[in-house]
């Protein structure tokens, strides 16, 4: 039921600037902030929003989210990781990502996968042990696809069943499925793998629609497919990204039949 879906934030919106403030949000006010601003009731974290960070850090950022009942459900990793070009230090890279999501207090970790990882057997292997590891212990790894080249949603499917177990899923965009030959069909292929989808939002016409790519037909299409898990809103257009945030969020629960009552 569409009711069951949770709706996020992906946090890498709050390290641009806030209207009207000219600087950023400052780093421990993030989760309050897409709490009572924002209504989302998730952040998704980048990895670049924490990195540099210390261990005690990211402990007081896990607290500060789960005070404001905005908790870190997943770190993400978009610049690729290549086990066919360094398995060693790929799988390092790994490891390290799953003690930060420890310490946000997050479920499941998503990394893209690239170079020959992305399109062989070669990553398989050494994914597969790091989900058997004590590192990895009650975590999710989520698979997310390349834009450049646009990954075919079959080797994703194919890689994850390759690799296997309970731990291993996907985490689609629809920017990638947007860039397929099909984009509902693409979500359609990858959401009963998916642990969460990345709503990826560029920007709204006057009449409420998006420009980029047809956003209702996506989340209709997700609802009709029983897909219950989380939705990440990504905001990448230019403009005020909290009106951005805020106008997507407006969508998707009039799209999943759950608009805010008017009194």
């Amino acid at each position: 039921m569409s009711s069951q879906i949770l709706l996020s934030l992906c946090a890498g919106c709050a390290m641009a600037p806030l209207p009207r403030k000219g600087e950023p949000l400052a780093f421990f006010d993030i989760p309050a902030f897409t709490a009572e601003e924002l209504e989302l009731r998730g952040l998704v974290i980048p990895v670049d929003l924490v990195r540099g960070r210390s261990a005690t850090d990211l402990e007081r950022f896990r607290d500060a989210a789960d005070r404001a009942h905005c908790p870190c459900l997943s770190l993400v990793h978009d610049s690729g990781i290549d086990f066919g070009a360094d398995s060693d230090a790929s799988t390092k890279s790994l490891l390290t990502l799953f003690r930060a999501a420890k310490l946000l207090g997050c479920s499941e970790i998503a990394v893209r996968l690239s170079g020959a990882s992305s399109t062989t057997d070669v990553a398989v292997a050494p994914v597969r042990a790091v989900l058997q590891s004590v590192h990895a212990q009650d975590l999710n790894l989520l698979l997310r696809p390349s834009l450049v080249p646009v990954l075919d949603p079959a080797t994703l499917v194919d890689t994850i069943k390759k690799i296997g177990g309970f731990h291993i899923g996907a985490m689609p965009t629809f920017a990638h499925a947007a860039a397929t030959a099909d984009g509902a069909e693409t979500l359609r292929k990858l959401a009963p793998y998916s642990g969460a989808i990345e709503v990826s939002v560029d920007g709204f016409s006057k009449d409420g629609e998006h420009t980029a790519w047809d956003l209702s037909a996506y989340i209709e299409g997700l609802v009709g497919y029983g897909y219950t898990n989380k939705l990440a809103i990504s905001w990448g257009g230019k403009t005020n990204w909290v009106a951005g945030v805020g106008r997507a969020r407006e969508k998707l629960m009039q799209l999943l039949g759950r608009e805010d009552p008017v009194a």
